[in-house]
C-alpha cells in the first residue's frame, strides 16, 4: 500500500512540475516553473540526502537556541559532547556530525534535531546523579535522530498540505532567483518555512509511538555503550516522582506519554537485560557538572 502511495505521489508530482514550467506556479514567491527551466534542483521532501537532512538540524536548531540558548560552560558543554559523542559512537549512524549541548533552561526536558544535533536543558541535567543517567537521555534523542523521528514528520506535516509544499528550494536557489545578498540568504524563505515547522512540531511533540521506540531502543543503546541501563529506568523514575503540575515539565509532558506510561512500556525490556551489568560514573558525573 505505502509503495502504490508512493507511486501515485511521484506522478502527481511530475504533473506539478510540467504544470510549472507552463504556468508559472509560484511558492513562497518564487517563480517555480522558471527554477526548473533553468535546471535549478528542486528538494522533494520525500528524497532528502544526509546532507540536507544535516541543514535541516542547523535551522531547528537555530530555533532551539533562539529561545533559550547554550550555558556559557565550556568544561560542561565538552564534558556532555564527550558523553553523547561516545553513545553516538555506538549507534548505526556514528558518522553524522554529531553535536551536543546543555540549553540554559530550568525547564526538565531534552531535544533532538535531524542530522545529528542533541540538547539538554540545564533543568534536566540537575535532575541527574551519574554519568550513566546523562548517558540515558542522550541515547534517547539519539535514537530519534538515527530513525529520522523529526524528519518523517516534518515529511507528514508537509503531505497533509497542499502537494506543492513538498517541494523545498534550497537557500542558494533562493538567492541566485531573487539576487539576494548574503545576510537576505540567511533568512532566506526556506529557512523561514523550516523554521516554522521546527517550532510547530517542538510544541506539539512526536508521535507517541516514536517515543516509545526512543526509551526501547535507547535503553539497548545505553547498554551497548557499557552503561548501567537501569539509569534509564532510575531516570524515568526521577520524572515520575515529580508532580505533574510542576511548571518545569509542562512541555515534556505536552509532547512525551507520561514518565508512568514509558515505564509501562519498558517492562518487557527488563528481561533482556537483567544480566548487563555497566558503569554509572557518579563522581565522574558530579566532577564534571558541579565543580
Amino acid at each position: 500500500m505505502k509503495s502504490f502511495m508512493m507511486l501515485i505521489l511521484i506522478l502527481v508530482l511530475s504533473i506539478i512540475l510540467v504544470s510549472c514550467q507552463t504556468t508559472g506556479l509560484k511558492i513562497g514567491g518564487l517563480d517555480v516553473g522558471k527554477l526548473v527551466n533553468q535546471g535549478v534542483a528542486l528538494w522533494d521532501v520525500n528524497n532528502i540526502d544526509e546532507k540536507q537532512e544535516i541543514q535541516f538540524g542547523q535551522n531547528m536548531s537555530a530555533v532551539l537556541l533562539g529561545v533559550r540558548p547554550l550555558v556559557e560552560n565550556v568544561k560542561l558543554n565538552n564534558y556532555v559532547n564527550t558523553v553523547g559523542g561516545w553513545v553516538a559512537s555506538n549507534s548505526s549512524r556514528p558518522n553524522l556530525p554529531w553535536r551536543f549541548g546543555v540549553i540554559n533552561s530550568s525547564a526538565i526536558n531534552a531535544f533532538a534535531a535531524p542530522g545529528g544535533f542533541v540538547f539538554i536543558t540545564s533543568g534536566m541535567l540537575l535532575q541527574l546523579e551519574n554519568e550513566a543517567q546523562l548517558a540515558g537521555v542522550l541515547a534517547h534523542e539519539i535514537i530519534h535522530v538515527v530513525e529520522q523521528h523529526h524528519l518523517n514528520a516534518m515529511k507528514e506535516g508537509a503531505m497533509r498540505g497542499a502537494l506543492t509544499q513538498t517541494l523545498f528550494i534550497s537557500a542558494d536557489a533562493y538567492q541566485e532567483n531573487n539576487k539576494a545578498n548574503r545576510k537576505d540568504r540567511e533568512y532566506s524563505a526556506w529557512a523561514k518555512k523550516i523554521s516554522g515547522m521546527a517550532q510547530n512540531l517542538y510544541s506539539k511533540g512526536l508521535d507517541r509511538a516514536d517515543e516509545y521506540t526512543a526509551d526501547q531502543y535507547g535503553m539497548r543503546l545505553l547498554a551497548k555503550s557499557g552503561y548501567d541501563p537501569f539509569a534509564y529506568l532510575h531516570n524515568l523514575q526521577t520524572l515520575e516522582a515529580i508532580s505533574p503540575d510542576d511548571s518545569s515539565l509542562a512541555l515534556m509532558y505536552k509532547t512525551h506519554p507520561t514518565p508512568t506510561e514509558r515505564l509501562q512500556a519498558l517492562s518487557a525490556q527488563l528481561l533482556l537485560l537483567e544480566n548487563i551489568e555497566g558503569v554509572l560514573l557518579a563522581n565522574r558525573f558530579y566532577s564534571s557538572v558541579f565543580e
